[in-house]
């Protein structure tokens, strides 16, 4: 049965391009990457990060408690992208992923840390050696460094990468003006040896 939250977002989705355009930052980090193997997006949507992965090389699959977001997703890249309906933090990879992507889904409050974390264990144990964590939430210097923290102390294995600021620029559905989010863009390089 679908929850509340589930049934906003599948309303929410009902408009295309809910989000609007990738985030340039975003293409450019992984259009630089020499080979282009798995990439496993949490947080969906209708897509719009998994269809620009899909275009640069990347066999992806998209995670998404958003029937509708899934749908559009799968049915826009042909059926090429994997489209799995579920709960982030209730999911659990099969393959082995190059990249993990969320976008916008970790809320880094104290009562979310448990759940979060055991979310990052599974995670953890589906990233290939060099592989990229990629979190990209809505800034607050609380959360940059609430994940900083949380991974330096809990998953020792993935080394800080970076962390760039983003203005992302789109048109909410039935919004008359264009809205800004600036966000955080966090990299972390998974180094099982060390």
């Amino acid at each position: 049965m679908a929850t509340n939250q589930q049934k906003g977002w599948d309303e929410f989705y009902q408009h295309p391009d809910a989000f609007g355009a990738p985030y340039p930052e975003l293409n450019n980090f992984l259009e630089k990457l020499e080979q282009k193997r798995a990439l496993l997006d949490l947080g969906c949507g209708q897509g719009r990060n998994s269809l620009l992965a899909l275009k640069l090389g990347f066999q992806v699959t998209g995670v998404d408690y958003s029937a509708i977001g899934v749908d559009t997703m799968v049915t826009k890249s042909n059926h090429q992208i994997e489209g799995v309906v579920e709960d982030i933090y209730n999911y659990n990879p099969s393959n082995t992923f190059q990249v993990i992507l969320l976008d916008a889904v970790i809320h880094c409050q104290e009562e979310d840390r448990a759940k979060e974390i055991n979310m990052f264990k599974k995670l953890l144990s589906s990233l290939e050696n060099e592989g990229f964590l990629l979190i990209i939430t809505h800034q607050w210097d609380m959360r940059e460094t609430y994940l900083k923290e949380t991974i330096e102390k809990e998953f020792p294995q993935l080394k800080y990468q970076f962390n760039k600021h983003l203005e992302h620029f789109y048109f909410p559905p039935l919004a008359e003006e264009e809205h800004i989010m600036e966000m955080s863009f966090m990299c972390f390089k998974y180094q099982k040896n060390d």
